[in-house]
Protein backbone atom coordinates (compact mmCIF):
# COMPACT_ATOMS: atom_id res chain seq x y z
CA UNK A 1 0.00 0.00 0.00
CA UNK A 2 2.52 2.43 1.05
CA UNK A 3 4.98 2.19 -2.06
CA UNK A 4 1.72 2.37 -4.31
CA UNK A 5 0.98 5.40 -2.62
CA UNK A 6 4.65 6.76 -3.21
CA UNK A 7 4.11 5.97 -6.60
CA UNK A 8 0.70 8.14 -6.82
CA UNK A 9 2.68 11.29 -4.99
CA UNK A 10 5.79 11.12 -6.75
CA UNK A 11 3.28 11.66 -9.97
CA UNK A 12 1.80 14.44 -8.41
CA UNK A 13 4.88 16.21 -7.00
CA UNK A 14 6.52 16.17 -10.48
CA UNK A 15 2.90 17.17 -12.17
CA UNK A 16 3.55 20.62 -9.19
CA UNK A 17 7.13 20.67 -10.60
CA UNK A 18 6.22 21.06 -14.33
CA UNK A 19 3.14 22.84 -14.77
CA UNK A 20 3.63 27.06 -14.33
CA UNK A 21 0.35 27.02 -11.59
CA UNK A 22 1.41 25.47 -8.84
CA UNK A 23 -1.30 23.41 -6.64
CA UNK A 24 -3.89 23.65 -9.53
CA UNK A 25 -7.26 23.26 -7.04
CA UNK A 26 -5.99 26.24 -4.96
CA UNK A 27 -5.08 29.34 -7.35
CA UNK A 28 -6.55 32.20 -7.35
CA UNK A 29 -10.06 32.63 -9.11
CA UNK A 30 -11.38 28.96 -8.14
CA UNK A 31 -15.05 28.71 -7.28
CA UNK A 32 -14.63 25.61 -5.21
CA UNK A 33 -11.27 26.73 -3.57
CA UNK A 34 -12.69 30.29 -2.88
CA UNK A 35 -16.30 29.22 -1.83
CA UNK A 36 -14.77 26.94 0.86
CA UNK A 37 -12.54 29.47 2.36
CA UNK A 38 -15.94 31.96 2.69
CA UNK A 39 -17.30 29.19 4.77
CA UNK A 40 -14.64 28.10 6.80
CA UNK A 41 -14.07 32.26 7.49
CA UNK A 42 -18.09 32.16 8.28
CA UNK A 43 -18.27 29.38 10.67
CA UNK A 44 -15.21 29.85 12.29
CA UNK A 45 -13.99 33.38 12.70
CA UNK A 46 -11.14 34.03 14.53
CA UNK A 47 -10.44 30.44 15.12
CA UNK A 48 -8.15 27.82 13.52
CA UNK A 49 -8.52 25.17 11.07
CA UNK A 50 -5.81 22.09 9.95
CA UNK A 51 -5.61 22.27 6.63
CA UNK A 52 -4.87 18.17 6.21
CA UNK A 53 -2.76 18.11 2.37
CA UNK A 54 -2.54 21.75 1.92
CA UNK A 55 0.15 21.23 -0.82
CA UNK A 56 2.87 23.05 -2.45
CA UNK A 57 1.45 26.61 -2.71
CA UNK A 58 2.80 29.19 -0.38
CA UNK A 59 -0.81 30.57 0.44
CA UNK A 60 -4.20 28.55 -1.52
CA UNK A 61 -6.88 30.76 -2.31
CA UNK A 62 -8.93 29.46 0.12
CA UNK A 63 -6.93 30.71 2.88
CA UNK A 64 -7.01 33.84 1.38
CA UNK A 65 -10.88 33.88 1.41
CA UNK A 66 -10.87 33.30 5.12
CA UNK A 67 -8.80 36.11 6.27
CA UNK A 68 -9.98 35.77 10.05
CA UNK A 69 -9.18 32.32 10.11
CA UNK A 70 -5.69 30.93 11.58
CA UNK A 71 -4.04 27.95 9.26
CA UNK A 72 -1.82 25.30 9.87
CA UNK A 73 -1.06 23.20 7.08
CA UNK A 74 0.55 19.38 7.11
CA UNK A 75 1.66 17.54 3.95
CA UNK A 76 4.00 15.10 3.13
CA UNK A 77 5.51 17.53 0.74
CA UNK A 78 7.57 20.50 1.81
CA UNK A 79 7.26 22.35 -1.60
CA UNK A 80 10.08 24.40 -2.54
CA UNK A 81 8.43 27.75 -1.85
CA UNK A 82 7.86 29.51 1.51
CA UNK A 83 4.64 29.13 2.62
CA UNK A 84 2.53 32.09 4.58
CA UNK A 85 1.33 29.87 7.04
CA UNK A 86 2.56 27.12 9.90
CA UNK A 87 3.30 24.36 7.83
CA UNK A 88 4.32 20.97 9.23
CA UNK A 89 5.32 18.18 7.01
CA UNK A 90 3.45 15.01 8.24
CA UNK A 91 0.60 12.59 7.12
CA UNK A 92 -2.85 12.45 7.98
CA UNK A 93 -3.32 9.02 9.18
CA UNK A 94 -1.08 10.06 12.32
CA UNK A 95 -1.71 14.03 13.17
CA UNK A 96 0.91 15.40 15.82
CA UNK A 97 -1.48 17.44 17.31
CA UNK A 98 -3.55 17.12 21.02
CA UNK A 99 -7.29 15.72 21.15
CA UNK A 100 -10.07 18.52 20.63
CA UNK A 101 -7.33 21.19 19.04
CA UNK A 102 -8.85 22.60 16.36
CA UNK A 103 -11.86 24.33 15.55
CA UNK A 104 -12.40 23.18 12.16
CA UNK A 105 -10.47 20.74 9.57
CA UNK A 106 -10.18 21.22 6.23
CA UNK A 107 -9.62 18.31 3.53
CA UNK A 108 -9.23 20.30 0.12
CA UNK A 109 -8.93 17.82 -2.34
CA UNK A 110 -7.05 15.49 -0.36
CA UNK A 111 -9.20 12.99 1.01
CA UNK A 112 -8.61 10.92 -2.29
CA UNK A 113 -5.05 10.96 -1.96
CA UNK A 114 -4.40 9.86 1.59
CA UNK A 115 -2.55 6.45 2.54
CA UNK A 116 -5.94 5.30 4.29
CA UNK A 117 -8.69 7.25 4.87
CA UNK A 118 -10.24 5.68 7.32
CA UNK A 119 -7.65 6.29 9.48
CA UNK A 120 -7.36 9.93 8.12
CA UNK A 121 -10.87 10.94 8.92
CA UNK A 122 -10.41 8.98 12.54
CA UNK A 123 -7.63 11.55 13.26
CA UNK A 124 -8.85 14.40 11.85
CA UNK A 125 -12.40 13.81 14.27
CA UNK A 126 -9.85 13.01 17.71
CA UNK A 127 -8.41 16.54 16.63
CA UNK A 128 -11.35 18.21 15.94
CA UNK A 129 -13.37 20.32 19.08
CA UNK A 130 -16.59 19.50 19.64
CA UNK A 131 -18.87 21.95 18.44
CA UNK A 132 -15.86 21.71 15.64
CA UNK A 133 -16.15 21.78 11.67
CA UNK A 134 -15.05 19.27 9.23
CA UNK A 135 -14.96 21.08 5.85
CA UNK A 136 -14.69 18.47 2.93
CA UNK A 137 -14.11 19.81 -0.90
CA UNK A 138 -13.97 16.81 -2.97
CA UNK A 139 -14.82 15.11 -6.25
CA UNK A 140 -18.20 13.03 -5.61
CA UNK A 141 -18.65 10.01 -8.38
CA UNK A 142 -21.67 8.79 -7.97
CA UNK A 143 -22.30 8.57 -12.08
CA UNK A 144 -18.43 7.46 -13.10
CA UNK A 145 -18.10 4.89 -15.14
CA UNK A 146 -14.40 4.63 -14.32
CA UNK A 147 -15.45 4.08 -10.64
CA UNK A 148 -18.00 1.24 -10.79
CA UNK A 149 -15.01 -0.11 -12.72
CA UNK A 150 -12.50 0.80 -9.91
CA UNK A 151 -14.59 -0.46 -7.10
CA UNK A 152 -14.39 -3.85 -8.36
CA UNK A 153 -10.76 -4.05 -8.31
CA UNK A 154 -8.93 -5.83 -5.13
CA UNK A 155 -7.65 -3.00 -2.85
CA UNK A 156 -5.46 -1.37 -2.77
CA UNK A 157 -5.35 -0.42 -6.28
CA UNK A 158 -5.08 3.37 -7.41
CA UNK A 159 -7.95 4.94 -8.88
CA UNK A 160 -6.09 6.61 -11.52
CA UNK A 161 -2.78 7.77 -12.31
CA UNK A 162 -3.55 10.64 -9.51
CA UNK A 163 -5.62 9.71 -6.92
CA UNK A 164 -5.58 6.49 -4.28
CA UNK A 165 -9.39 6.53 -3.49
CA UNK A 166 -12.70 7.81 -5.24
CA UNK A 167 -15.87 8.14 -3.31
CA UNK A 168 -19.41 7.68 -3.90
CA UNK A 169 -21.99 10.36 -2.01
CA UNK A 170 -22.94 7.54 0.23
CA UNK A 171 -19.50 6.19 0.32
CA UNK A 172 -18.34 9.53 1.67
CA UNK A 173 -21.06 10.03 4.31
CA UNK A 174 -20.70 6.57 5.77
CA UNK A 175 -16.45 7.33 6.30
CA UNK A 176 -17.45 10.34 7.87
CA UNK A 177 -19.78 8.30 10.00
CA UNK A 178 -20.98 10.33 13.13
CA UNK A 179 -20.81 13.70 12.62
CA UNK A 180 -23.77 15.85 11.52
CA UNK A 181 -23.71 17.04 7.90
CA UNK A 182 -24.98 20.54 8.34
CA UNK A 183 -24.15 22.01 4.21
CA UNK A 184 -23.61 20.52 0.99
CA UNK A 185 -23.15 21.93 -2.36
CA UNK A 186 -22.50 21.05 -5.57
CA UNK A 187 -20.18 23.35 -7.10
CA UNK A 188 -19.70 21.89 -10.57
CA UNK A 189 -20.99 18.75 -12.21
CA UNK A 190 -19.34 16.88 -15.30
CA UNK A 191 -22.29 15.38 -16.68
CA UNK A 192 -22.57 11.29 -16.39
CA UNK A 193 -19.66 11.38 -14.67
CA UNK A 194 -18.85 13.36 -11.51
CA UNK A 195 -19.39 16.52 -9.52
CA UNK A 196 -17.09 18.84 -6.96
CA UNK A 197 -18.87 19.20 -3.85
CA UNK A 198 -18.50 20.95 -0.65
CA UNK A 199 -19.43 18.86 2.55
CA UNK A 200 -19.62 20.16 6.10
CA UNK A 201 -19.83 18.57 9.18
CA UNK A 202 -20.28 19.62 12.92
CA UNK A 203 -18.81 17.69 15.07
CA UNK A 204 -21.15 16.84 18.35
CA UNK A 205 -19.37 14.63 21.44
Amino acid sequence: MNELWQRLQDKEWDLYKKEGSVGTFSVDGLRGAEMTGAFINKLIPKGCCLDVGCGALAYPSYMKAAPDVYFIGIDPYEGDVEKDFYFLQGYAESLSFPDNDFDGVLFATSLDHVIDPVLAIKEAKRVLKDEGYLFVWTAVRDNDKLYRAWLSKPKPAQYDKYHMWAFTRESLLELIGDLELIEEIIVWEAVGAFNERILIFKNHE
